[in-house]
C-alpha cells in the first residue's frame, strides 16, 4: 500500500481536494516561471495550424451585438431546473436571453453556410457544442450554458467593447476542468494541464465575430463533424448524449477539446470575468 493510498484511507474526500489544491498550485508556478508562447508547429500535426476555411477580420473593433444565446437542441421538454436556469440569466444578466431552439434554428442558419448533412446525427450535447462554434463566428455575442447565474453579464461586455480581445470569460476553474481527454496531440494535452490558468472556462463566455480565433474554432469543428460524416450516418447518437457503444464522438471532441486549445493559442486576446461563472450544481 502506497503513501497515496494510506493518505486517502486516513482523510477520504478531504486528501482529495487538497490533492487538487496543490496540483493547481504547483502548475502555476510552472506557468509563472515559464511563460506560455505559441509557435507554429509546436504541436506536430495538429488542428491549431491548419489554415481556416473561414475569412476573419485582422482587427479586433467594433461593439459586440448585446444578446446571451442558449441551446435547447432537441424536442424534448426543457427540464425544471433547466428552466430555473434560464430564467436566472434573464433575470440577472441585464442582457438580452435568446432561447435557440430546433423550432427557431433555421432563421439563425446563413444561406451560404447551411449545416452540415451529419448534424441530425449528433447527440443533444454535441449540437449545442457545434452551434456554439457556429453562432460565435458568425454572430458572436454572448453564449450561457443552462445553469444557474448570479450576475450582470454587463460589465464584462463593457470591457470586451473596450479592448481589442477576442472574448471574455470565466476563468478556468482548475487544471480539472481542462478539456484535454480527447485530445490526441500528447504535448498540447500537457500544456493545457499545466496552463490551465491561461484558458477560459466552456460554460458561458462573450465572442467578437469574424476573429481568426472564432474562424479557426468554427473551421476546426466543421471539418471534425464532416470527418465524422459517414461513420455517424452508420452509428448516430441513440440518446440525448450520445452513450451508445458505437457513436463515434468522445463527450469532449466536439467543444472543449476544440476550444480550449483555441484559448491556448490565443490566450493573450482573451479577457477574464469571475461574474460570468455559472452555477456547476444540479443544473439537469
Amino acid at each position: 500500500m502506497n503513501i497515496k493510498t494510506i493518505a486517502y484511507k486516513l482523510l477520504g474526500d478531504y486528501y482529495t481536494r487538497l490533492a487538487l489544491c496543490r496540483r493547481n498550485v504547483v502548475s502555476r508556478i510552472y506557468a509563472a516561471t515559464h511563460p506560455f508562447h505559441y509557435r507554429q508547429g509546436m504541436y506536430a500535426d495538429c488542428f491549431l495550424d491548419k489554415e481556416s476555411i473561414y475569412p476573419y477580420n485582422t482587427d479586433a473593433v467594433g461593439k459586440v451585438d448585446r444578446v446571451i444565446y442558449v441551446f435547447w437542441t432537441g424536442d424534448n421538454e426543457i427540464t425544471p431546473n433547466r428552466l430555473k436556469g434560464i430564467k436566472s440569466l434573464e433575470k440577472v444578466s441585464g442582457i438580452r436571453v435568446q432561447l435557440i431552439t430546433p423550432k427557431n434554428l433555421p432563421q439563425y442558419i446563413k444561406e451560404d453556410d447551411p449545416l452540415p448533412e451529419a448534424y441530425q446525427y449528433l447527440s443533444l450535447n454535441h449540437r449545442s457544442d457545434f452551434l456554439r462554434g457556429y453562432f460565435m463566428y458568425h454572430y458572436g455575442g454572448g453564449y450561457a450554458d443552462i445553469k444557474t447565474y448570479y450576475k450582470s453579464w454587463v460589465p464584462a461586455f463593457d470591457k470586451l467593447d473596450g479592448s481589442d480581445a477576442y472574448a471574455i470569460g470565466y476563468p478556468e476553474v482548475g487544471w480539472i476542468g481542462v478539456a484535454n481527454s480527447a485530445v490526441q496531440n500528447e504535448n498540447l494535452k500537457h500544456d493545457l494541464a499545466v496552463y490551465w490558468s491561461l484558458l477560459i472556462g466552456n460554460g458561458a463566455f462573450i465572442c467578437r465575430p469574424h476573429t481568426r480565433f472564432t474562424a479557426e474554432w468554427y473551421s476546426t469543428s466543421r471539418r471534425r463533424l464532416e470527418e465524422h460524416s459517414e461513420i455517424l450516418r452508420e452509428h448516430p447518437a441513440r440518446d440525448f448524449f450520445g452513450t451508445n457503444d458505437d457513436y463515434p464522438l468522445a463527450w469532449e471532441s466536439m467543444q472543449g477539446g476544440i476550444f480550449h486549445p483555441f484559448c491556448l493559442k490565443y490566450h493573450d486576446r482573451l479577457l477574464k470575468d469571475k461574474a460570468l461563472m455559472p452555477s456547476f450544481q444540479d443544473y439537469r
